[in-house]
């Protein structure tokens, strides 16, 4: 699952400032004791070998942004699909449609009626970000070399070895790129043979997390591969 931190980082900027509806409740995590555990090379190359790669993923996810102005936490939820060969699909269904496909250097992105929008790589903004910055994260966390990773990121690691239990862990990463750290303080990520959570920090103290379930590795099919293509919505006639 090594491949669903490029679906992540590669949506970063848009994740964290994601169209949500208010929840019930909120709840506060404090990964201070994550934090200060700085990761040695015998762990992170056992958690490198546990979480195997895949050439593609797609599963559910429902996201929840807790801002320091609201007592509630704001959710999302819809699903994604993420294909080394093809590209990332992060489709949100609630609380609204709509559809986000980063491809060939291009990011599409489709609305609640279906209006098509493609923003190319040499355009300021979003997609200008993802295709200059964030390559350069995304061959060290897909390619599990544990100098590279170090080498753009301070890690820390806390393993849950109970037994009778599959090892839980999580994962910190602090940015050691002033650009990357000025949007991204620090994330978390966390679970057990596959991702589960991640938590993205924003510089104000907002946080984002989202929770992936229903992750499905096998060869996509038709369909899914069809979805990369989007076309317009019909006119009414």
């Amino acid at each position: 699952m090594k491949y669903i931190l490029s679906l992540i980082l590669t949506l970063l900027p848009l994740l964290l400032t994601a169209n949500s509806f208010a929840a019930t409740d909120s709840t506060t995590t404090d990964y201070s004791e994550l934090f200060s555990r700085q990761a040695n090379q015998a762990d992170l190359i056992k958690l490198s070998q546990q979480l195997s790669p895949s050439e593609q993923t797609k599963g559910l996810f429902t996201q929840y942004r807790y801002l320091k102005v609201l007592k509630k936490p704001l959710v999302s939820q819809g699903e994604f699909v993420f294909a080394k060969s093809l590209g990332v699909i992060w489709q949100q269904n609630k609380p609204f449609a709509s559809t986000l496909i980063l491809k060939d250097k291009q990011l599409i992105q489709i609305d609640s009626q279906g209006k098509i929008n493609v923003n190319h790589a040499e355009q300021a903004g979003s997609a200008s970000m993802m295709s200059d910055i964030m390559p350069k994260l995304l061959s060290a966390l897909l390619s599990g070399d544990i100098n590279q990773l170090e080498a753009h990121f301070t890690l820390s690691l806390q393993l849950d070895t109970k037994a009778g239990s599959k090892e839980q862990w999580q994962l910190g990463l602090t940015p050691i790129d002033p650009m990357l750290a000025k949007a991204l303080p620090k994330m978390v990520l966390a679970g057990s043979q596959q991702i589960q959570t991640l938590v993205l920090f924003s510089a104000n103290g907002d946080r984002s997390q989202i929770e992936f379930s229903a992750l499905d590795e096998s060869p996509l099919g038709t369909q899914d591969t069809a979805r990369f293509e989007p076309k317009p919505a019909s006119s009414a006639p």
